[in-house]
């Protein structure tokens, strides 16, 4: 996904969007690979995620793979 576009949505498009995270996270503690949640707030570089599981965790805009959910 391009930092400043995702096709046709701007990062903050993304907000109240569900989101999918299609390859594993650089985290101690990562958020499975599949799973999914609602996008809550984007900042510069971070696009926050209240997660199904309960967990709230930042997808890092570049490094983490996702794709929004339809």
């Amino acid at each position: 996904m391009s930092i400043t576009m995702l096709g046709m949505l701007t990062l903050n498009d993304l907000i109240n969007k569900r989101v999918r995270l299609t390859a594993p996270m650089n985290d101690p503690f990562p958020i499975e690979v599949g799973s999914e949640g609602v996008v809550y707030n984007v900042g510069f570089d971070i696009i926050n995620v209240k997660w199904d599981n309960g967990r709230q965790l930042g997808l890092v805009v570049g490094e983490d793979r996702y794709e929004i959910v339809e």
